[in-house]
């Protein structure tokens, strides 16, 4: 049953349990890299709704109100031929989740995947967020900072200049984004186990090293899984930031102070570091259900993504940082969410 009666908006939950006949999709797309065409998939909304009952039904137990809904990370594939190939495959699964979103629109908003490509810059992707956010109703969008998985031409940093054209469309529209790799190359990263973590890791480095946020004050990204291991190394990044070890002065705690982070983290000591580390009103709930921890944890007989209890329980916030964290932040960072939902910030 929900602990809690206060709503909780999880703003991180991607499509994983996605008819099989999306990869069937890919794969004859995958046939014709020569000669990229436009892919179609046609799922009848009864299909589409028995997809996302799992989703659903841990909602109404774990007392989720609305969760923010994208294409799954890891199948992203924009290290997959070129930015044709990227535009198509990113249109399919932007329908799909649009789909979802229009069957539950209590339940769902949509977070887009954008049709990024190694080598392009991501002025390619702006007509597809456009769609998306003017013409399917989605309230964000998903960043992969590692486009071409870690081989060349490899991406430049987030600090880089190659990525304002997509900083300043998403300004201008008033929709944040979430930082979220997919797939690596590199044989000694594991998708889920570090590959995903160290990206987040870097970005939130790269990002406080630089002038983005001089450049786009009111830019809002938030950074996954707890920041990697940032709150971890919280001092470590202190230090940088004072001993000339990076192309700024500003202190790292009033660099980070710009970024928000979500609560996939899946233990109550790391939340509560989390917490104290980058404070109540930085910090927002999502919990990547049915992603990497859907497994249970035996000493709880819960799965781990199920971390409602951990944040309620906490002795680092009070009542009001809790709302803060589980809903009013979220309205806060997606302002075209806070439209469609009537809920007061």
């Amino acid at each position: 049953m929900p602990s809690t009666s206060r709503p909780i908006i999880d703003v991180h939950g991607h499509f994983t349990t996605a008819p099989p006949e999306l990869a069937a999709v890919r794969v004859a797309q995958l046939t014709e890299l020569n000669r990229p065409r436009k892919q179609t998939l046609k799922l009848s909304d009864d299909q589409v709704a028995a997809a996302v009952q799992g989703q659903l039904q841990a909602m109404r137990e774990r007392g989720i109100t609305h969760l923010l809904f994208s294409p799954t990370a890891a199948r992203m594939g924009h290290d997959i031929g070129d930015e044709r190939v990227s535009l198509y495959w990113s249109q399919v699964n932007n329908d799909l989740i649009a789909q979802v979103c229009r069957l539950f629109p209590d339940q769902f908003s949509g977070v887009c995947q954008l049709p990024q490509s190694p080598g392009v810059s991501p002025k390619n992707c702006l007509e597809e967020l456009d769609r998306c956010i003017l013409e399917l109703g989605f309230v964000g969008c998903n960043i992969n900072p590692d486009v071409s998985g870690g081989v060349p031409p490899l991406t430049p940093p987030l600090s880089d200049e190659w990525w304002y054209p997509l900083w300043e469309r998403m300004v201008e529209l008033d929709v944040p984004g979430m930082i979220h790799a997919s797939a690596t190359r590199v044989p000694s990263m594991h998708l889920n186990g570090s590959h995903y973590i160290a990206q987040d890791y870097a970005a939130v480095v790269e990002l406080c090293a630089s002038r983005v946020f001089e450049d786009f004050p009111t830019l809002r990204l938030i950074v996954p899984h707890g920041g990697g291991g940032i709150p971890f190394q919280y001092n470590r990044q202190r230090a940088l930031h004072l001993g000339g070890y990076l192309p700024t002065t500003t202190p790292f705690e009033q660099a980070v102070s710009h970024l928000y982070f979500d609560t996939a983290v899946y233990d109550a000591d790391s939340l509560d570091m989390l917490f104290r580390k980058m404070g109540p009103r930085n910090v927002l709930f999502g919990s990547e259900m049915f992603g990497t921890a859907k497994a249970i944890d035996p000493q709880t007989g819960r799965t781990f993504d199920d971390i409602i209890p951990m944040i309620e329980q906490s002795q680092v916030l009070t009542d009001s940082d809790k709302d803060d964290i589980f809903w009013r932040n979220a309205l806060r960072v997606y302002p075209r969410l806070k439209k469609r939902l009537s809920l007061g910030a």
